[in-house]
């Protein structure tokens, strides 16, 4: 940080309204702000979140470390789990539309971010604030360390801050995202068998229970099927020969390292609820220790067959994890689940709690 940083931070905002609007959402402090109009004409909404719950979770864990046993190894199941992951409920990440009032505005962009006394652009942006008038009802005597800033950028250009009227309540309408939820459901998965009925699996938060029904279990040989890729005849007429064997060349030396040739992928084929997919592990991999590596690729499959055999859409998931061509059977685990789904509106009225 120096003089010239702050100056830039300092002129950056061109004009602020303050609203200072304060609500309580599933016992999180939420505070709007206000409105700033940046040097760029970009329009944004600034709101602080204060999780208490989060904040007592960073203190156990920043003691646990101290604390914590050699013997407590960690795995790919706790890493996926994100049992030692610490994170805030943010209630604003999503949004898709902000209603004040008679005014509309629709979001291009959002971000959060920690707050704390080190983040001297923060400290900027609340003085600025402060100037101006505004009162941090609610949240003057939290600490500020453990809140986030949620930045909402909505489309267009301005020259000047929207009027609208700073009494209406105002709406927060959330556009579709994709939650995970955890389930750790041991199953057999045989290669080549059939699944006559259907495999029942529940949430291990809520409870709620869901369904999956197996078509067909296989391995798939990525190197035979990034090679018919490569052989393409419309991916030929697109690339010269030269550009694909330098790719091809770059594939196969990425990918010797993941999955050795002969070794396979074992695919899961299934059907279930319209907005849901599955992802499974094997047991093996997720009591293993993480090996992290500096390249990754990632592949998604898609079902041959469109319609499963109860007439519902086929979807497919692979297992990272090469096996043995041979493989028969697989000890694994449906472990979560990933639900498509749109939050409900959040409303926060003239000073007074959801």
């Amino acid at each position: 940080m120096n003089f010239q940083v702050l100056q830039h931070q300092l002129s950056n905002i061109k004009e602020i309204t303050v609203i200072s609007r304060n609500a309580e959402i599933d016992g999180v402090i939420c505070h709007i702000m206000g409105m700033v109009r940046c040097d760029d004409h970009a329009l944004q909404l600034l709101i602080l979140q204060y999780d208490e719950v989060y904040r007592e979770k960073l203190e156990n864990s920043e003691i646990s470390e101290l604390t914590v046993s050699p013997r407590e190894l960690m795995t790919n199941r706790i890493e996926q789990r994100g049992d030692r992951n610490v994170k805030p409920t943010l209630w604003f990440s999503n949004v898709e539309k902000v209603c004040l009032g008679d005014l509309e505005l629709t979001t291009n962009e959002s971000g959060s971010s920690k707050c704390g006394t080190e983040q001297w652009d923060k400290v900027a942006l609340f003085t600025q604030f402060l100037l101006k008038g505004w009162s941090p009802v609610g949240i003057d005597t939290q600490d500020i360390g453990a809140m986030f800033l949620t930045n909402l950028t909505f489309v267009g250009t301005y020259d000047a801050i929207p009027t609208f009227d700073i009494e209406a309540p105002m709406r927060f309408s959330m556009r579709r995202d994709s939650i995970r939820h955890l389930v750790e459901k041991p199953v057999t998965l045989t290669v080549g068998s059939e699944y006559p009925a259907k495999l029942y699996f529940t949430d291990k938060e809520s409870g709620e229970q869901h369904w999956v029904q197996i078509n067909c279990v296989t391995l798939c040989d990525m190197w035979v099927e990034m090679l018919k890729t490569f052989d393409n005849p419309r991916l030929k007429e697109q690339v010269s020969p030269a550009e694909l064997a330098r790719s091809k060349a770059e594939f196969e030396e990425r990918f010797s390292g993941m999955c050795p040739k002969g070794m396979c992928y074992p695919v899961i084929e299934y059907e279930c609820e319209e907005d849901i997919s599955l992802q499974f592990y094997s047991k093996r991999w997720l009591d293993a220790k993480p090996i992290h590596k500096n390249r990754a690729l990632g592949f998604f499959m898609k079902s041959n067959e469109p319609i499963g055999k109860l007439g519902l859409k086929l979807k497919a998931a692979i297992i990272q994890e090469p096996m043995m061509a041979n493989t028969v059977e697989i000890e694994a685990e449906l472990f979560h689940y990933s639900q498509t789904g749109k939050a409900k509106d959040i409303v926060i009225a003239k000073n007074t709690n959801n």
